[in-house]
């Protein structure tokens, strides 16, 4: 659950993301082209009402030589009125009567003489005031041909007519439904884009999940651009088959090292000859079965065995044949005993057995098929002269107080074995004299 929230909740921000872009984009184009449009509206509006004011201007002076002359005949104002009723600007009726209002500019304006005194006054400004340098200097010049009649300076706020006030108000509105559409296609854009994003995502965080070490880490994304997330699927295949790679090559090379450390393990517990344990760990396995069988009021017994005139094999038949004769013995004592016995090549031709759970009996009975076993193989296999026979020594007793004690009874029974004439089984404790 905590995924799938996390999965929606990059989504959710990625659409929200390209939403605020495509909104912010949308205010600041439709805010910037308003301002611009004001700007540009203002300063149009401000050269033909500056234009127009300076021809009636140019005209009020021309007619009647100066300001003063000018306005002791007719005030401007109503200079202005008849002028524009003449012209046929605006239609207007003869002083006096009533008339049809002139359209006023958008624009007042503050005109002074060229030393800064004030003609015709308007916000705040009394004739005859003079005017600040500072807001001197931005006033407009109307000359009388090339010489600088009056200074005009546009003051207050610009009082637009119905129609100018409607056509901004259809600019607005038209800004306001560009914005609204550039939103609606951001809304549109965002979710669009945030779907094909979610769902490249989504094929790149199965995949990921799918990568197990005990599953198939060689998973595959389809590269559907050429963008990053394309580069990206393209570096997940990539580092999946590299991972899956180095993983089988990984296994292999642990399959390996534990198949050699059991080989190794084999070989430090068994001789290389005749693959029967070796003396160091029939003595660990040996003790630990003493215990047990201590512990658990179990029988145990250990035989030490022989081959006779071994001596003779080497000497007169070859060592190689004597290798071969031993690695026999080993595959015969193999083959006649039970997995929980132990069996060891001690040392040259010497071999011991150890036989848990077993009584000296039922040991004699096991030792005895051994003895015939090797008796009774086809040692002319190996050499026509070749007669091979072994004789044991056999102990039960496990109250000698350890299996070091044992071996060494046995040790004694077989040495009374050869002394009796070999190829014979003696346990501890009889002599020559009472087996024969």
């Amino acid at each position: 659950m905590r995924q799938v929230y996390r999965f929606f909740s990059l989504r959710i921000k990625l659409i929200a993301m390209l939403l605020l872009v495509g909104v912010s984009a949308a205010l600041a184009v439709g805010g910037t082209a308003y301002w611009m449009l004001m700007r540009d509206f203002n300063a149009a509006a401000h050269a033909q009402a500056f234009g127009n004011f300076q021809a009636d201007i140019q005209a009020y002076l021309g007619k009647y030589g100066s300001w003063e002359n000018a306005q002791r005949n007719v005030p401007f104002p109503e200079f202005v009125m008849h002028r524009r009723g003449e012209g046929g600007e605006v239609p207007q009726q003869a002083r006096g009567d009533v008339s049809i209002p002139f359209r006023e500019p958008p624009f007042r304006f503050l005109l002074t003489d060229p030393h800064g005194r004030v003609l015709l006054a308007t916000a705040g400004y009394a004739t005859g005031q003079k005017v600040e340098d500072e807001i001197l200097r931005q006033a407009k010049p109307i000359r009388m041909g090339n010489t600088v009649a009056a200074l005009a300076l546009p003051v207050g706020i610009p009082q637009l007519s119905a129609q100018d006030q409607a056509y901004l108000e259809a600019m607005r509105k038209a800004l306001w439904n560009g914005v609204l559409a550039a939103g609606g296609l951001a809304v549109a854009l965002g979710l669009l884009l945030g779907a094909r994003f979610g769902a490249r995502v989504r094929e790149l965080t199965v995949a990921i999940r799918a990568m197990r070490a005990d599953g198939e880490l060689r998973q595959q994304v389809p590269v559907r651009s050429r963008d990053e997330m394309g580069e990206l699927a393209e570096t997940f295949n990539r580092m999946s088959q590299e991972l899956a790679q180095a993983h089988a090559e990984l296994k292999m090379t642990s399959a390996r090292v534990q198949s050699q450390s059991q080989q190794l393990k084999e070989l430090s517990i068994r001789d290389s000859l005749t693959h029967l344990f070796n003396r160091r760990y029939f003595d660990e396995q040996a003790a630990e079965s003493y215990r047990q069988a201590v512990e658990g009021g179990w029988p145990l017994c250990i035989v030490v065995g022989d081959l006779d005139h071994f001596k003779q094999v080497n000497d007169n038949l070859s060592h190689a044949v004597g290798d071969e004769v031993l690695r026999r013995i080993g595959a015969v004592m193999l083959h006649g005993i039970r997995r929980s016995d132990i069996v060891a090549r001690y040392g040259g031709e010497e071999f011991v057995i150890a036989l848990a759970d077993s009584s000296e009996e039922q040991a004699l009975a096991r030792c005895e098929a051994l003895r015939r076993s090797i008796e009774e193989h086809p040692w002319q296999e190996v050499d026509p002269q070749l007669r091979v026979t072994i004789s044991m020594g056999l102990c039960g007793d496990t109250q000698r107080g350890s299996v070091e004690k044992m071996l060494a009874a046995a040790d004694s029974a077989l040495y009374e074995a050869k002394r009796g004439g070999r190829n014979r089984i003696v346990r501890c404790g009889q002599t020559v004299e009472s087996v024969l």
